[in-house]
Protein backbone atom coordinates (compact mmCIF):
# COMPACT_ATOMS: atom_id res chain seq x y z
CA UNK A 1 0.00 0.00 0.00
CA UNK A 2 1.39 3.46 -0.92
CA UNK A 3 0.84 6.57 1.07
CA UNK A 4 1.74 9.13 -1.63
CA UNK A 5 0.03 10.77 -4.04
CA UNK A 6 0.78 8.40 -7.60
CA UNK A 7 0.96 4.74 -6.35
CA UNK A 8 3.55 4.54 -9.29
CA UNK A 9 6.21 6.33 -7.49
CA UNK A 10 8.38 4.58 -4.72
CA UNK A 11 8.81 6.08 -1.37
CA UNK A 12 12.11 6.79 -1.70
CA UNK A 13 11.55 9.13 -4.50
CA UNK A 14 8.40 10.73 -2.63
CA UNK A 15 10.81 11.42 -0.08
CA UNK A 16 13.01 13.79 -2.67
CA UNK A 17 10.08 15.34 -4.76
CA UNK A 18 7.04 15.62 -2.34
CA UNK A 19 6.46 19.02 -0.78
CA UNK A 20 7.72 18.97 2.73
CA UNK A 21 4.21 20.17 4.79
CA UNK A 22 2.05 17.07 2.97
CA UNK A 23 4.78 14.81 3.12
CA UNK A 24 5.69 15.00 6.46
CA UNK A 25 2.02 14.67 7.22
CA UNK A 26 1.62 11.34 5.31
CA UNK A 27 5.02 9.94 6.98
CA UNK A 28 4.01 11.00 10.31
CA UNK A 29 0.72 10.38 10.31
CA UNK A 30 0.33 6.61 10.10
CA UNK A 31 3.15 6.49 12.86
CA UNK A 32 1.01 8.99 15.12
CA UNK A 33 -1.28 6.64 14.72
CA UNK A 34 0.48 3.45 15.65
CA UNK A 35 2.30 5.49 18.68
CA UNK A 36 -1.48 6.40 20.12
CA UNK A 37 -2.60 3.32 19.73
CA UNK A 38 0.57 2.17 21.89
CA UNK A 39 -0.29 4.62 24.33
CA UNK A 40 -3.70 3.68 24.57
CA UNK A 41 -3.08 -0.16 24.94
CA UNK A 42 0.07 0.36 27.90
CA UNK A 43 -2.36 2.54 29.55
CA UNK A 44 -5.29 0.17 29.39
CA UNK A 45 -2.88 -2.73 30.35
CA UNK A 46 -2.28 -0.61 33.65
CA UNK A 47 -5.80 0.14 34.21
CA UNK A 48 -6.03 -4.10 34.37
CA UNK A 49 -2.87 -4.76 36.40
CA UNK A 50 -3.75 -2.11 38.78
CA UNK A 51 -7.14 -3.84 39.49
CA UNK A 52 -5.50 -6.94 40.30
CA UNK A 53 -4.04 -5.72 43.78
CA UNK A 54 -3.05 -2.66 45.35
CA UNK A 55 0.87 -3.60 45.23
CA UNK A 56 0.42 -4.51 41.20
CA UNK A 57 0.89 -1.07 39.82
CA UNK A 58 3.87 -0.60 42.15
CA UNK A 59 5.27 -3.84 40.56
CA UNK A 60 4.83 -2.89 37.09
CA UNK A 61 6.29 0.59 37.82
CA UNK A 62 9.43 -0.84 39.18
CA UNK A 63 10.00 -2.93 36.57
CA UNK A 64 9.52 -0.21 34.30
CA UNK A 65 13.04 0.59 33.90
CA UNK A 66 13.83 -2.74 32.31
CA UNK A 67 11.40 -2.08 29.64
CA UNK A 68 12.78 1.15 29.48
CA UNK A 69 16.69 -0.81 28.84
CA UNK A 70 15.00 -3.40 26.33
CA UNK A 71 13.12 -0.19 24.57
CA UNK A 72 16.77 1.49 24.33
CA UNK A 73 18.43 -1.57 22.82
CA UNK A 74 16.37 -1.77 19.97
CA UNK A 75 15.27 1.57 19.17
CA UNK A 76 19.01 2.72 19.45
CA UNK A 77 19.75 0.20 17.24
CA UNK A 78 16.95 1.23 15.46
CA UNK A 79 17.76 5.11 14.66
CA UNK A 80 21.66 3.31 13.55
CA UNK A 81 19.35 1.28 10.83
CA UNK A 82 17.21 4.13 9.88
CA UNK A 83 19.80 6.81 9.72
CA UNK A 84 21.85 4.62 7.29
CA UNK A 85 18.98 3.30 5.09
CA UNK A 86 17.54 6.65 4.74
CA UNK A 87 20.92 8.35 4.00
CA UNK A 88 22.25 5.22 1.32
CA UNK A 89 18.91 5.82 -0.56
CA UNK A 90 19.49 9.42 -0.53
CA UNK A 91 22.93 8.64 -1.92
CA UNK A 92 21.35 5.88 -4.51
CA UNK A 93 23.02 3.48 -2.87
CA UNK A 94 19.94 0.89 -2.85
CA UNK A 95 22.39 -2.64 -2.80
CA UNK A 96 23.95 -1.08 1.21
CA UNK A 97 20.57 0.47 1.95
CA UNK A 98 19.16 -3.42 2.33
CA UNK A 99 22.67 -4.69 3.76
CA UNK A 100 21.53 -2.24 6.28
CA UNK A 101 18.69 -3.43 7.27
CA UNK A 102 20.06 -7.07 7.17
CA UNK A 103 22.51 -6.88 9.64
CA UNK A 104 20.78 -4.47 12.10
CA UNK A 105 18.28 -7.66 12.35
CA UNK A 106 21.55 -9.79 13.07
CA UNK A 107 22.50 -7.42 16.19
CA UNK A 108 18.57 -7.93 17.00
CA UNK A 109 19.46 -11.09 17.56
CA UNK A 110 22.38 -10.57 19.87
CA UNK A 111 20.31 -8.06 21.80
CA UNK A 112 17.33 -10.45 22.25
CA UNK A 113 20.05 -13.13 23.69
CA UNK A 114 21.23 -9.93 26.49
CA UNK A 115 17.58 -9.49 27.44
CA UNK A 116 16.81 -13.34 27.81
CA UNK A 117 20.15 -13.90 30.35
CA UNK A 118 19.45 -10.76 32.33
CA UNK A 119 16.02 -12.12 33.06
CA UNK A 120 17.18 -15.52 34.00
CA UNK A 121 19.76 -14.19 36.37
CA UNK A 122 19.02 -10.45 36.78
CA UNK A 123 15.68 -9.88 37.53
CA UNK A 124 15.72 -10.95 41.53
CA UNK A 125 18.59 -8.62 42.23
CA UNK A 126 17.38 -5.97 39.95
CA UNK A 127 13.69 -5.72 41.97
CA UNK A 128 15.62 -6.47 45.71
CA UNK A 129 17.08 -2.76 45.05
CA UNK A 130 13.60 -0.97 45.59
CA UNK A 131 11.76 -3.19 47.75
CA UNK A 132 11.48 -4.95 50.12
CA UNK A 133 7.79 -5.81 50.27
CA UNK A 134 6.85 -9.23 49.70
CA UNK A 135 3.97 -8.56 47.18
CA UNK A 136 5.29 -6.06 45.37
CA UNK A 137 8.11 -7.73 45.10
CA UNK A 138 7.42 -11.16 43.91
CA UNK A 139 4.76 -9.47 40.96
CA UNK A 140 7.99 -7.31 39.53
CA UNK A 141 10.24 -10.34 39.51
CA UNK A 142 7.61 -12.00 37.54
CA UNK A 143 6.74 -9.42 35.30
CA UNK A 144 10.19 -8.65 34.27
CA UNK A 145 11.20 -12.14 33.48
CA UNK A 146 8.47 -12.96 31.50
CA UNK A 147 8.95 -9.33 29.46
CA UNK A 148 12.62 -10.33 28.95
CA UNK A 149 12.21 -14.43 27.79
CA UNK A 150 9.21 -12.76 25.68
CA UNK A 151 11.41 -9.89 24.82
CA UNK A 152 12.44 -10.65 21.02
CA UNK A 153 8.82 -9.51 19.84
CA UNK A 154 9.55 -6.27 21.17
CA UNK A 155 13.09 -5.77 19.83
CA UNK A 156 12.24 -7.29 16.46
CA UNK A 157 9.21 -5.30 16.16
CA UNK A 158 10.96 -1.71 16.88
CA UNK A 159 13.56 -2.98 14.24
CA UNK A 160 11.10 -3.88 11.58
CA UNK A 161 9.45 -0.04 11.71
CA UNK A 162 12.85 1.18 11.48
CA UNK A 163 13.78 -0.95 8.71
CA UNK A 164 9.98 0.19 7.08
CA UNK A 165 10.15 3.74 8.08
CA UNK A 166 14.22 4.24 6.53
CA UNK A 167 13.04 3.62 3.02
CA UNK A 168 9.70 5.79 3.84
CA UNK A 169 7.17 3.09 4.41
CA UNK A 170 4.81 3.91 7.35
CA UNK A 171 1.47 2.47 6.75
CA UNK A 172 2.61 -1.43 7.65
CA UNK A 173 3.95 0.06 11.40
CA UNK A 174 0.93 1.70 11.56
CA UNK A 175 -1.42 -1.57 11.20
CA UNK A 176 1.53 -3.51 12.75
CA UNK A 177 0.68 -1.24 16.27
CA UNK A 178 -3.13 -1.41 15.80
CA UNK A 179 -3.05 -4.85 15.63
CA UNK A 180 -0.95 -5.41 18.64
CA UNK A 181 -2.79 -3.19 20.46
CA UNK A 182 -5.71 -5.22 19.45
CA UNK A 183 -4.45 -8.44 20.70
CA UNK A 184 -3.16 -6.94 23.80
CA UNK A 185 -6.83 -5.04 24.68
CA UNK A 186 -8.11 -8.92 23.82
CA UNK A 187 -5.67 -10.83 25.55
CA UNK A 188 -5.63 -8.67 29.14
CA UNK A 189 -8.33 -9.45 30.95
CA UNK A 190 -8.47 -13.18 29.80
CA UNK A 191 -5.60 -13.75 31.14
CA UNK A 192 -5.47 -11.23 34.18
CA UNK A 193 -8.78 -12.15 35.51
CA UNK A 194 -10.15 -15.10 33.18
CA UNK A 195 -7.36 -17.14 33.57
CA UNK A 196 -6.20 -15.81 37.33
CA UNK A 197 -2.39 -15.00 35.39
CA UNK A 198 -2.37 -11.73 37.28
CA UNK A 199 0.58 -10.05 36.75
CA UNK A 200 2.05 -12.78 35.02
CA UNK A 201 -1.07 -12.60 32.19
CA UNK A 202 -0.17 -8.79 32.17
CA UNK A 203 3.11 -9.57 31.18
CA UNK A 204 2.10 -12.45 28.48
CA UNK A 205 -0.50 -10.52 26.89
CA UNK A 206 1.84 -7.50 26.04
CA UNK A 207 4.25 -9.93 24.85
CA UNK A 208 2.01 -11.22 22.29
CA UNK A 209 0.81 -7.91 21.07
CA UNK A 210 4.40 -7.36 20.02
CA UNK A 211 5.14 -10.74 18.43
CA UNK A 212 1.90 -9.74 16.28
CA UNK A 213 3.41 -6.84 15.40
CA UNK A 214 7.11 -7.93 14.70
CA UNK A 215 5.11 -10.92 12.31
CA UNK A 216 2.78 -7.85 10.50
CA UNK A 217 6.54 -5.95 10.37
CA UNK A 218 8.60 -8.61 8.91
CA UNK A 219 6.14 -9.50 6.17
CA UNK A 220 6.21 -5.98 5.32
CA UNK A 221 10.22 -5.94 5.03
CA UNK A 222 10.49 -9.29 2.74
CA UNK A 223 7.46 -8.96 0.37
CA UNK A 224 5.04 -5.55 0.58
CA UNK A 225 8.26 -3.25 0.68
CA UNK A 226 10.35 -5.05 -1.87
CA UNK A 227 10.53 -2.20 -4.34
CA UNK A 228 11.58 0.40 -2.02
CA UNK A 229 14.05 -1.81 0.18
CA UNK A 230 15.13 -5.25 -1.40
CA UNK A 231 16.57 -7.52 1.43
CA UNK A 232 17.40 -10.71 -0.25
CA UNK A 233 19.47 -13.97 1.61
CA UNK A 234 22.89 -12.21 0.65
CA UNK A 235 22.34 -8.94 2.67
CA UNK A 236 22.60 -11.28 5.45
CA UNK A 237 26.30 -11.53 5.28
CA UNK A 238 27.64 -9.54 7.90
CA UNK A 239 29.13 -6.93 6.48
CA UNK A 240 31.39 -4.99 9.54
CA UNK A 241 31.15 -1.73 7.55
CA UNK A 242 27.63 -1.07 7.77
CA UNK A 243 27.34 -2.84 11.48
CA UNK A 244 30.14 0.19 12.40
CA UNK A 245 28.24 2.42 10.76
CA UNK A 246 24.79 1.50 12.13
CA UNK A 247 26.15 1.31 15.91
CA UNK A 248 28.18 4.54 15.32
CA UNK A 249 24.97 6.19 15.01
CA UNK A 250 22.76 3.67 17.11
CA UNK A 251 24.63 3.02 20.06
CA UNK A 252 25.02 6.88 21.68
CA UNK A 253 21.08 6.56 20.68
CA UNK A 254 21.09 3.42 22.65
CA UNK A 255 23.13 4.83 25.47
CA UNK A 256 21.21 8.26 25.65
CA UNK A 257 18.14 5.66 26.59
CA UNK A 258 19.52 3.74 28.42
CA UNK A 259 20.91 6.45 30.86
CA UNK A 260 17.36 7.04 30.97
CA UNK A 261 16.38 4.09 32.42
CA UNK A 262 18.71 4.07 35.15
CA UNK A 263 17.56 7.29 36.04
CA UNK A 264 14.33 6.07 36.58
CA UNK A 265 15.36 3.30 38.66
CA UNK A 266 17.21 6.21 40.69
CA UNK A 267 14.09 8.24 40.84
CA UNK A 268 11.88 5.08 41.50
CA UNK A 269 14.20 4.68 44.44
CA UNK A 270 13.93 8.02 45.55
CA UNK A 271 9.76 7.98 45.06
CA UNK A 272 9.67 4.58 47.10
CA UNK A 273 11.10 6.24 50.21
CA UNK A 274 7.07 7.96 50.51
CA UNK A 275 5.42 4.55 50.49
CA UNK A 276 3.60 2.08 47.55
CA UNK A 277 0.83 5.23 47.23
CA UNK A 278 3.06 7.49 45.40
CA UNK A 279 4.98 4.90 43.65
CA UNK A 280 2.09 3.96 42.26
CA UNK A 281 0.61 7.80 41.54
CA UNK A 282 3.95 8.54 39.70
CA UNK A 283 3.43 5.12 37.37
CA UNK A 284 -0.36 6.16 36.77
CA UNK A 285 0.97 9.34 35.24
CA UNK A 286 3.94 7.86 33.33
CA UNK A 287 1.70 5.53 31.68
CA UNK A 288 -0.66 8.61 30.61
CA UNK A 289 2.06 10.86 29.92
CA UNK A 290 2.69 8.54 27.33
CA UNK A 291 -0.41 9.96 25.72
CA UNK A 292 2.14 13.19 25.05
CA UNK A 293 5.43 11.69 24.17
CA UNK A 294 4.79 8.64 22.20
CA UNK A 295 2.72 11.03 19.27
CA UNK A 296 5.38 13.18 19.43
CA UNK A 297 8.01 10.16 18.65
CA UNK A 298 5.67 9.26 16.04
CA UNK A 299 6.19 12.48 14.54
CA UNK A 300 10.42 12.09 14.45
CA UNK A 301 9.43 8.44 13.10
CA UNK A 302 8.51 10.45 10.26
CA UNK A 303 10.37 13.08 9.70
CA UNK A 304 13.50 11.07 10.23
CA UNK A 305 13.80 9.50 7.10
CA UNK A 306 12.82 12.80 5.28
CA UNK A 307 16.43 14.56 7.36
CA UNK A 308 18.46 11.25 6.32
CA UNK A 309 17.28 12.07 2.66
CA UNK A 310 17.95 15.59 3.18
CA UNK A 311 21.52 14.85 4.39
CA UNK A 312 22.43 12.29 1.07
CA UNK A 313 21.50 14.59 -1.05
CA UNK A 314 23.03 17.74 0.79
CA UNK A 315 19.96 19.75 0.68
CA UNK A 316 19.35 22.66 3.78
CA UNK A 317 16.62 24.42 2.87
CA UNK A 318 14.36 21.13 2.92
CA UNK A 319 15.76 19.78 6.19
CA UNK A 320 15.39 22.72 8.24
CA UNK A 321 12.32 23.25 6.56
CA UNK A 322 11.12 19.80 7.71
CA UNK A 323 12.46 21.01 11.34
CA UNK A 324 9.77 23.61 11.71
CA UNK A 325 6.77 22.11 10.50
CA UNK A 326 7.96 18.86 12.86
CA UNK A 327 8.37 21.43 16.22
CA UNK A 328 4.85 22.62 15.25
CA UNK A 329 3.39 19.60 14.62
CA UNK A 330 5.10 18.17 18.37
CA UNK A 331 4.34 21.19 20.19
CA UNK A 332 0.88 21.61 19.12
CA UNK A 333 0.23 18.77 20.61
CA UNK A 334 1.83 18.18 24.32
CA UNK A 335 0.53 21.67 25.32
CA UNK A 336 -3.24 20.26 24.28
CA UNK A 337 -1.96 17.14 26.74
CA UNK A 338 -0.47 19.62 29.38
CA UNK A 339 -4.24 22.01 29.25
CA UNK A 340 -5.80 18.02 30.03
CA UNK A 341 -2.87 17.47 33.09
CA UNK A 342 -4.25 20.70 34.65
CA UNK A 343 -7.84 21.33 34.34
CA UNK A 344 -8.75 17.53 34.21
CA UNK A 345 -6.16 15.35 36.99
CA UNK A 346 -9.14 14.19 38.94
CA UNK A 347 -10.90 12.45 35.74
CA UNK A 348 -7.36 11.17 34.63
CA UNK A 349 -6.92 9.67 37.92
CA UNK A 350 -9.98 7.72 38.09
CA UNK A 351 -8.83 6.31 35.16
CA UNK A 352 -5.83 4.58 36.79
CA UNK A 353 -7.91 3.53 39.61
CA UNK A 354 -6.11 6.18 41.78
CA UNK A 355 -9.10 7.01 44.36
CA UNK A 356 -9.96 7.73 48.15
CA UNK A 357 -6.85 9.45 50.22
CA UNK A 358 -4.38 9.28 47.07
CA UNK A 359 -6.33 11.83 44.98
CA UNK A 360 -5.14 14.77 47.05
CA UNK A 361 -1.32 13.63 46.11
CA UNK A 362 -2.20 12.51 42.29
CA UNK A 363 -3.40 15.79 41.34
CA UNK A 364 -0.83 17.91 42.87
CA UNK A 365 1.92 15.29 40.90
CA UNK A 366 0.12 15.57 37.77
CA UNK A 367 -0.02 19.40 38.00
CA UNK A 368 3.41 19.66 38.51
CA UNK A 369 4.98 16.83 36.56
CA UNK A 370 2.70 17.94 33.23
CA UNK A 371 4.49 21.80 33.45
CA UNK A 372 7.45 19.94 31.22
CA UNK A 373 4.60 19.25 28.55
CA UNK A 374 4.73 22.52 27.33
CA UNK A 375 8.36 22.70 25.84
CA UNK A 376 8.69 18.53 25.26
CA UNK A 377 7.05 18.62 21.56
CA UNK A 378 9.76 20.80 20.17
CA UNK A 379 12.58 19.35 23.28
CA UNK A 380 11.84 16.25 21.34
CA UNK A 381 11.95 17.20 17.83
CA UNK A 382 14.92 19.07 18.31
CA UNK A 383 17.00 16.49 19.76
CA UNK A 384 16.34 13.43 17.18
CA UNK A 385 17.56 15.91 14.53
CA UNK A 386 21.57 15.00 15.61
CA UNK A 387 21.15 11.15 14.25
CA UNK A 388 20.38 12.20 10.38
CA UNK A 389 23.77 14.36 10.60
CA UNK A 390 25.69 11.41 12.46
CA UNK A 391 26.17 13.52 15.41
CA UNK A 392 24.36 11.44 17.72
CA UNK A 393 26.78 12.05 20.51
CA UNK A 394 25.40 15.32 20.89
CA UNK A 395 22.27 13.55 22.21
CA UNK A 396 23.87 11.28 24.14
CA UNK A 397 25.50 14.62 25.92
CA UNK A 398 22.26 15.87 26.62
CA UNK A 399 20.79 12.71 28.16
CA UNK A 400 23.97 12.57 30.46
CA UNK A 401 22.79 16.85 31.56
CA UNK A 402 19.80 16.19 31.91
CA UNK A 403 19.74 12.64 33.90
CA UNK A 404 22.88 12.60 35.42
CA UNK A 405 23.78 16.58 36.08
CA UNK A 406 20.66 17.90 36.14
CA UNK A 407 17.76 15.70 37.41
CA UNK A 408 19.51 13.37 40.28
CA UNK A 409 21.13 16.26 42.35
CA UNK A 410 18.00 18.46 41.67
CA UNK A 411 15.45 15.94 43.11
CA UNK A 412 17.90 15.11 45.62
CA UNK A 413 18.43 18.48 46.73
CA UNK A 414 14.51 19.81 46.27
CA UNK A 415 12.37 16.93 47.93
CA UNK A 416 15.04 18.37 51.27
CA UNK A 417 12.81 21.32 51.19
CA UNK A 418 9.53 20.22 49.36
CA UNK A 419 9.08 16.52 50.37
CA UNK A 420 7.59 14.54 47.18
CA UNK A 421 6.67 17.66 45.57
CA UNK A 422 10.47 18.36 45.17
CA UNK A 423 10.94 15.55 43.28
CA UNK A 424 8.35 16.21 40.99
CA UNK A 425 10.19 19.63 40.84
CA UNK A 426 13.13 18.51 40.37
CA UNK A 427 12.22 16.49 37.13
CA UNK A 428 10.82 19.88 35.45
CA UNK A 429 13.61 21.68 36.12
CA UNK A 430 16.07 19.30 34.40
CA UNK A 431 13.52 19.30 31.42
CA UNK A 432 13.71 23.09 31.46
CA UNK A 433 17.31 23.06 31.54
CA UNK A 434 18.43 20.84 29.10
CA UNK A 435 16.01 22.42 27.01
CA UNK A 436 18.29 25.11 27.00
CA UNK A 437 21.45 23.23 26.40
CA UNK A 438 19.31 21.76 22.65
CA UNK A 439 18.55 25.25 21.72
CA UNK A 440 22.72 26.06 21.64
CA UNK A 441 23.50 22.98 20.19
CA UNK A 442 21.13 23.12 17.54
CA UNK A 443 22.72 26.69 16.28
CA UNK A 444 25.75 24.86 16.51
CA UNK A 445 24.65 22.38 14.03
CA UNK A 446 23.16 25.05 11.73
CA UNK A 447 26.18 27.08 11.31
CA UNK A 448 28.85 24.35 11.74
CA UNK A 449 26.87 21.37 9.39
CA UNK A 450 23.67 22.58 7.77
CA UNK A 451 25.90 25.53 6.34
CA UNK A 452 28.03 23.57 4.63
CA UNK A 453 25.61 22.17 2.37
CA UNK A 454 24.14 23.41 -0.47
Amino acid sequence: MNIYRNPQVPERDALATEPVRSLLLKMAGPSIVAMLMQAFYNTVDSMYVARISDGSLAAVTLAFPVQMIMGALSTGIGVGINSCISRNLGAKNTEEAGSAAANGLLIGILTAGIMILFGLFGSQAFVSLYTNDPEVSAAAVIYIRTICLLGFGSIFSQLSFSILQGSGSMVIPMLSQIAGGLVVLFLDPVLIFSLHLGVRGAAIASSCAQMVSMLIGMYGIFVKNRENLPVNPQCFKPDFTIIKDILYVGVPSALTQATTSVVAGIVNKEIAIYGTDAVAVYGSFSKLYSFATLPVFGITRGMNPILGFCCGEKNRERFLETRNFAMKMANSWTLAVFVLFQTVPQFLLGLMNIKGEQLPLGISSYRILSLSLTILGASIVLTQLFAPVKKTYISMISALLRQVVLLVPLTLLLQQYFGISGIWLGICAADFLNFLFIIVMNTWLRKKVLSTWS
